[in-house]
């Protein structure tokens, strides 16, 4: 397990992936394809981000086992930066999407909702989120350049 943990980068690349792609790329697509009515596209969002944030918080508990345990892909300013990403993870998992879902679920039922500023508290903490995770990367990368440089 020790050999392969240098190659713990693969871990923050396959989680920014993930954020990219569905954050960025389906979120809003979702709503601009043909024949997808709002109630779909709103049910659809419920379940991929409560699929993400599931996979996130599996990713994150493999880069923190990486990083305590194995103690080999610290890198300086990686653990400041694995715990600020976990931060936001645990905001958006406790302060933001329980009340997105909320408001989510009365729009399919056809209510008004007042304006609020979750969903873009929301857009906010992912662009941040996905900018730390290719930091973390990056330093990743650099502690496996080092270990292969040292063998």
């Amino acid at each position: 397990m020790r050999r392969y943990a240098h190659y713990s980068f693969a871990i923050s690349f396959l989680w920014l992936g993930f954020v990219c792609a569905l954050s960025f790329l389906e979120a809003p697509l979702k709503f601009k394809a043909p024949g997808v009515e709002l109630a779909q596209a709103l049910s659809i969002g419920r379940l991929v981000f409560d699929s993400l944030n599931r996979v996130e918080w599996v990713c994150a508990g493999f880069s923190w086992f990486f990083m305590l345990k194995l103690k080999l892909v610290r890198v300086r300013g990686s653990l400041w930066v694995l715990g600020a990403i976990t931060a936001i993870l645990a905001f958006q998992t406790w302060g933001l999407l329980p009340v997105l879902d909320e408001r989510t679920l009365r729009v399919m039922a056809g209510q008004e909702v007042p304006a609020s500023w979750h969903h873009q508290a929301y857009i906010a903490v992912e662009v941040v989120k996905a900018l730390l995770l290719a930091v973390l990367a990056s330093l990743q990368v650099q502690g496996f350049a080092k270990a292969v440089i040292s063998e």
